[in-house]
């Protein structure tokens, strides 16, 4: 029987408590109802028969490490939460527990996100972060270490999952039936009193455009919003910091966020600003944004920003 980590567990009934997983459409089946067991990473580290406790699924790996898989519920079917490895403190080997998480990324979310090094989770006495919206249909990255375990995991996006279930079924608008694809998305220039720079300006208001390349096939852009995290660093490592409320754009206006359109492309100036502080070095903004459309379905960006 396998121990769970406790602050691990306690980070699980944290992150999930605010909301219920939907169906997500993003690659990957994190935040899906899709088998784990016949995944492509099962088949490659022959799964046993999982032991199953409540809303948790444990599966023996032929590495001698061990898959992790939390369910929205005790159902078989339900949204997968969180996938993760847990690996025994006596079988420390970075190169393949880098290999084996690199696969489990890549059946979760659809690629490796995260491939720097793990050898800081080993031994670690607290939550280590190791990467923030990895995914449109992943939250973070994360790895905990209690008792003689190392838990390294994927955390589902709750807003995007929740935002990404399907739509009720509507007469059709248009004869395109193709999916809205999203293809790039970046940070173009801000302008402030500093003129137009590809940089944040610390302590200074600024618009700063944020371009969202698309092949929209029929859909409208109905809505967006615009969450916020700051970097700043901590010793010689760099910590995150989330923002409280969010910026907004609506079709039919009274949100704080601008729109040019040109085809499938949107172009969103989004007011930013950050003061500087004696006490810490802020280095990057990180902006999160969800867009809607009219079909019901949603998508996800992830931009980061360099101060200056």
């Amino acid at each position: 029987m396998l121990n769970l980590p406790r602050p691990f567990a306690g980070l699980l009934l944290a992150a999930l408590s605010s909301a219920a997983l939907s169906t997500a459409s993003a690659a990957g089946i994190l935040g899906t109802r899709d088998s784990f067991y016949n995944s492509p990473f099962c088949r490659q580290y022959s799964c046993s028969e999982p032991y199953r406790n409540g809303q948790n699924w444990i599966y023996n790996l032929n590495t001698g490490d061990r898959a992790f898989i939390r369910r929205e519920n005790d159902d078989a079917q339900g949204r997968i939460e969180l996938m993760a490895i847990f690996i025994d403190e006596d079988a420390f080997y970075a190169e393949t527990d880098r290999a084996t998480f690199a696969n489990l990324q890549r059946t979760a979310i659809g690629y490796a996100a995260f491939t720097g090094r793990i050898e800081p989770c080993y031994g670690a006495t607290s939550e280590r972060l190791l990467s923030s919206y990895p995914a449109p249909n992943a939250r973070s990255i994360l790895c905990v270490r209690d008792g003689g375990q190392t838990a390294i995991a994927l955390l589902a996006d709750l807003t995007y999952t929740n935002y990404s279930a399907p739509a009720p079924a509507r007469a059709a608008t248009t004869t395109n039936n193709a999916a809205l694809k999203l293809l790039d998305w970046s940070f173009t220039s801000c302008r402030s009193n500093r003129g137009v720079t590809a940089y944040l300006p610390l302590g200074e208001g600024a618009a700063c455009t944020l371009r969202v390349n698309t092949v929209p096939n029929g859909r409208r852009l109905i809505s967006a919003s615009f969450e916020y995290e700051l970097e700043y660093y901590v010793g010689g490592a760099t910590a995150k910091l989330r923002l409280p409320g969010r910026d907004t754009y609506a079709v039919g206006g009274g949100g704080n966020v601008k729109l040019a359109q040109q085809g499938g492309s949107f172009s969103f100036t989004l007011p930013l600003n950050v003061r500087a502080r004696a006490d810490r070095r802020y280095v990057r903004v990180g902006a999160i944004g969800t867009l809607v459309f009219d079909d019901g379905t949603s998508k996800k960006v992830y931009e980061p920003l360099d101060i200056r």
